[in-house]
């Protein structure tokens, strides 16, 4: 129980001109129950170190047409602090683009529905907060004379296929620094 009825002004407005001893203004009204619980918990888990939540991950969207290297790329980007989603063709890229956000673009040129190209295009003349996404394209032998043009129209970097876990570690942590000690 509390040693004095509250005003109603004060209960408005947060005033307590005298709490009770070790109590503030903003937990006099809040002494029992599940919210003075909550706010000792918050409490006692801030003299605490902070270590990476379970939500706090690098999220990759891979477009990329082929089974085989989806299932490759699945390998290689095989992280605790990496969440990847695939998908098969650009449209279905697009969409999810448009639904989510994402940290990094994985993108093979020869994608259905909707190529590499058009896939770049779209993102970097959208409107959107992601429009800057990094995007990393995944170049086979016949596209890799088009790295400039790729470049000139948005593409951050490429890599080339067959994919070497080195060489696309090191073009992840280029474009994303914070994954140096993922383990990629």
């Amino acid at each position: 129980m509390r040693n004095k009825p509250a005003k109603v002004s004060d209960w408005l407005f947060g005033h307590d001109q005298n709490p009770p001893a070790g109590e503030t203004a903003e937990d006099a009204f809040d002494s029992f129950g599940p919210i003075s619980d909550i706010r000792r918990a918050l409490q006692q888990a801030s003299n605490h170190p902070v270590t990476q939540g379970p939500h706090d991950f690098t999220r990759i969207l891979v477009a990329e047409g082929d089974a085989y290297h989806r299932r490759v790329l699945r390998v290689l980007l095989a992280s605790p602090r990496l969440s990847a989603i695939e998908v098969e063709d650009g449209q279905a890229a697009v969409d999810l683009l448009a639904l989510r956000s994402f940290d990094l673009l994985l993108l093979d040129m020869d994608l259905p529905l909707m190529n590499g190209v058009d896939v770049i295009r779209w993102v970097r003349r959208s409107t959107t907060p992601w429009a800057d996404i990094p995007i990393l394209g995944l170049l086979s032998e016949a596209h890799r004379h088009e790295a400039g043009k790729l470049m000139s129209i948005g593409m951050t970097d490429w890599t080339a296929k067959p994919l070497s876990r080195h060489h696309l570690a090191d073009k992840i942590v280029h474009l994303l620094p914070g994954l140096y000690d993922a383990g990629l």
